[in-house]
């Protein structure tokens, strides 16, 4: 019985103590529920870009127009000093990945982190301007766009060996979206929040994830506009391979194409097989007199095959569409 006012006053202890935690944690929830969305989420992917992420941090952090912008750097992976170079900004928010994911993987989380309705793509070697990342975001949002493009100019720096290889991509591109496309790579580019979400899936790991928006941003149909901007001279080393990711960039124009258009890719094949084969058996025919070919039929019966592969993907794609609109 001695004991029994040591115990009620522990209880009580107890009690008040659990008491306040619970009123300070509801007060911080609060406090985090209150506070507004930033407007506006920049999103930079960097792997190995300690040469220029400070610069490109200075920039941003002094630009009086983002000062209520989120600032995300997602480090892919980096082994040079990258991290600690961001650390340095207590504003920014660093994202780190264990190892190096490629391009759209870092995108895919910085998009997934932020919090504003606005997602702009900024690169971190120093090759895109300020100015130029608030001439994007003012135009979508006093526009109330879906979607920016930041688009080079003739005053921007371009790497001669890299000419062909981007003529090259640019009329896959063009031929894939079924209009002319200015500047389908740039890594200037801002969406509405809830656009860029629904795709997410679709970016590939590594490069190529600004080929993807803008064929799907042209072929969805979404309200969009171009800014001219001017690209400078990057800082430190590309991580780009030429042929490599050139190829893969061919690839995913293909496999976004065939998303939303198989039929015109296999219809046109297989329209072009059954003309073949039918101007080559009937001038066999009729102008040789030797009967309708074996190969002429073969080569008619292979185009009706790519046809109706065609009409069966297509059917396949609308189902896959559905969960887009």
């Amino acid at each position: 019985m001695a004991n029994l006012p040591s115990t009620r006053a522990t209880r009580d202890s107890w009690a008040l103590m659990m008491s306040v935690t619970s009123t300070y944690i509801a007060a911080a929830k609060a406090e985090t529920m209150a506070q507004p969305a930033p407007p506006v989420s920049v999103i930079i992917p960097a792997f190995n870009e300690a040469a220029g992420i400070a610069r490109v941090l200075e920039g941003l952090c002094a630009e009086p127009a983002l000062r209520d912008a989120e600032i995300i750097v997602v480090d892919d992976g980096s082994v040079d000093d990258t991290a600690t170079v961001v650390e340095g900004f207590p504003r920014v928010r660093l994202i780190r990945h264990r190892a190096n994911r490629g391009y759209g993987a870092a995108i895919r989380s910085g998009a997934r982190a932020a919090a504003g309705d606005y997602l702009i793509w900024f690169d971190a070697d120093a090759q895109h301007r300020v100015e130029d990342l608030v001439r994007v975001t003012e135009t979508l949002l006093e526009d109330h766009l879906d979607y920016c493009i930041g688009v080079r100019g003739g005053g921007s720096h371009q790497e001669s060996s890299r000419r062909l290889g981007k003529w090259i991509l640019k009329q896959a591109v063009r031929f894939a979206a079924g209009q002319p496309v200015r500047d389908f790579n740039s890594g200037l580019r801002g969406f509405r929040r809830e656009v860029l979400h629904r795709y997410l899936h679709l970016l590939p790991k590594g490069f190529g994830a600004s080929t993807t928006t803008t064929l799907l941003m042209l072929e969805r149909g979404y309200m969009g506009a171009e800014v001219p901007i001017t690209v400078r001279e990057r800082l430190g080393q590309s991580s780009v391979r030429q042929v490599r990711d050139g190829l893969r960039t061919l690839l995913l124009t293909l496999r976004i194409f065939l998303l939303f258009k198989p039929l015109a890719f296999f219809g046109s094949i297989g329209a072009f097989l059954i003309a073949v084969g039918g101007v080559y058996g009937l001038h066999e025919a009729f102008a040789q007199r030797l009967g309708f070919p074996t190969l002429a039929s073969v080569v008619i019966l292979f185009g009706v095959q790519m046809a109706a592969l065609g009409l069966m993907c297509d059917q396949i794609s609308a189902i896959r569409r559905e969960r887009f609109d």
